[in-house]
C-alpha cells in the first residue's frame, strides 16, 4: 500500500495518523510479517471507504427521486424516512472516521441512477455488508453502520409488506 503525508501525519493505506514515515513503515513491515500480501489491496478495491460513503451519500438522492417517482404511498412515505435518515447517519460516519483516521480523500466521481425501490434499498443493504469486513473494525464506526443497516432494514419492511 502506499505510503502518503498529511498535515495529521503519515499513513499507509488507510492507517494512520503516525508521527513520522518510520512508523508508518513498522506498521507495514508487521502487516506483511503477519502474512499481509499485496494482492489483499487489489480485492479491496471495490470496498474502499470512499466508494462506501458515495455509494451511501448517493443513497439520498436515489431514494428521494424513487419518493417523487413511486405511486405507492407506502412506498412514498418509506423512501422519505430513508431520504430524510441515511445522510446524517453517513455524515456522523465521516466525521468519525476523519477523527480517527484523518480526512478521506479520494472519492470517486461516478454516479447511477435509482432502480426500482425495493430492489434499489435491496441492493444498498447488500452493498453494506459486502463493504463491512473490508472497512475500519473500530465499534464506533460498525455501530454507525449498524444505525444504517437498521434503517435499510426498516425500509424494507415498509416496502414490501406496507402498500
Amino acid at each position: 500500500m502506499p505510503f502518503r503525508h498529511t498535515d495529521k501525519g503519515w499513513y499507509w493505506g488507510s492507517q494512520g495518523p503516525f508521527p513520522s514515515k518510520a512508523k508508518a513503515l513498522q506498521v507495514a513491515q508487521a502487516a506483511y510479517s503477519r502474512g499481509y500480501k499485496e494482492e489483499n489491496m487489489a480485492e479491496n478495491q471495490e470496498h474502499t471507504v470512499q466508494k462506501c460513503v458515495m455509494y451511501m451519500l448517493h443513497a439520498v438522492t436515489n431514494a428521494h427521486i424513487l419518493h417523487l417517482q413511486t405511486k405507492s404511498y407506502a412506498e412514498h412515505k418509506a423512501l422519505e424516512t430513508l431520504y430524510t435518515e441515511i445522510g446524517d447517519l453517513v455524515d456522523g460516519y465521516v466525521e468519525a472516521y476523519q477523527g480517527k483516521y484523518g480526512i478521506i480523500e479520494g472519492y470517486p466521481d461516478n454516479y447511477k441512477l435509482p432502480q426500482p425501490a425495493i430492489e434499489y434499498v435491496v441492493g444498498l443493504s447488500a452493498y453494506l455488508a459486502e463493504c463491512r469486513p473490508y472497512l475500519p473494525q473500530d465499534t464506533e464506526l460498525q455501530n454507525i453502520l449498524d444505525e444504517i443497516a437498521s434503517l435499510l432494514d426498516s425500509t424494507l419492511y415498509k416496502l414490501r409488506f406496507l402498500s
